[in-house]
């Protein structure tokens, strides 16, 4: 089934649901950002300590894989997850209520191009922390043990991302499909279970994409790599 508003812009065609939930959840989490911090106090209100706790748990994750080497991609982690999470969340709000010439409101992360997004991006960080800590030394890892090793070197870094795209776009996209189908068959009770189940879904896909993106630039990072 064809969810998509697609449009040619530019010369290219562009799914316009997905346009629209990317730049409204970028949005959402700058506005947020820019609230919770325009006014930091030593005695923090309720906003301050809710905003400060999302970097505790975003340091966390980069402390947790590679120490206090993270800090140098801390804002690019937290960044993935906030936006990730916004974006699968925002999947479960009564958007599809919307009218739309074609489609329907769905979660960004629900469309493989934003998926495919963010793995480029986190395969760019790779190379970026590496080359920035070793300069062209860097590409020497591709060819050992022996040189013949370069293909298989350049295949396992560029399938790492790969897995965090299908891994986040099929949990999002199943669990539109389901809510879609409950909604259908029972459209009061069997409908707050899924969405339920998929708050969840949404809160640990967005977390498990940014620990994994933190462990894959750690490992092309560490000294001895």
């Amino acid at each position: 089934m064809d969810h998509f508003w697609v449009v040619n812009l530019l010369g290219y065609e562009v799914n316009m649901n997905t346009l629209i939930m990317v730049w409204s959840g970028m949005l959402l989490v700058l506005a947020l950002a820019f609230v919770s911090t325009r006014n930091l106090q030593v005695i923090p209100g309720k906003l301050q300590v809710v905003s400060e706790g999302f970097f505790d748990i975003c340091r966390g994750i980069t402390m947790a894989t590679a120490g206090t080497r993270g800090d140098s991609f801390v804002f690019f982690i937290g960044s993935l997850f906030l936006f990730i999470l916004t974006a699968n969340l925002m999947g479960q709000l009564p958007l599809k209520l919307i009218s739309l010439p074609h489609g329907e409101l769905l979660a960004a992360t629900g469309d493989i191009n934003t998926t495919s997004a963010l793995a480029l991006i986190t395969l760019i960080m790779y190379f970026a922390i590496g080359i920035k800590k070793k300069g062209l030394r860097y590409f020497k890892h591709y060819l050992t043990p022996n040189p013949f090793f370069l293909p298989l070197n350049l295949l396992e870094d560029i399938t790492r991302p790969g897995s965090l795209l299908i891994r986040l776009y099929f949990n999002i996209l199943v669990g539109e499909i389901l809510s879609g189908i409950a909604l259908s068959v029972m459209p009061y009770v069997l409908p707050s279970l899924v969405i339920f189940l998929e708050l969840f879904v949404a809160v640990v896909q967005a977390y498990i994409f940014a620990i994994l993106s933190s462990v894959y630039v750690s490992l092309l990072s560490e000294d001895h790599h």
